[in-house]
């Protein structure tokens, strides 16, 4: 039986590639929530 071969760098590259926008946008929608909960809660601790 033969071990399963794994992809050389340049197919990761070109799957990275693909995904990286993906995690990017990610990112921006995370970053987006905490921004707006900690905007919400100096409004709060103003009150």
């Amino acid at each position: 039986m033969s071990e399963p071969a794994f992809a050389h760098a340049g197919h990761w590259l070109v799957q990275l590639a693909y995904l990286a926008p993906l995690g990017a946008l990610g990112v921006v929608l995370v970053v987006g929530k905490v921004r707006e909960r900690r905007e919400r809660r100096a409004d709060v601790a103003r009150e």
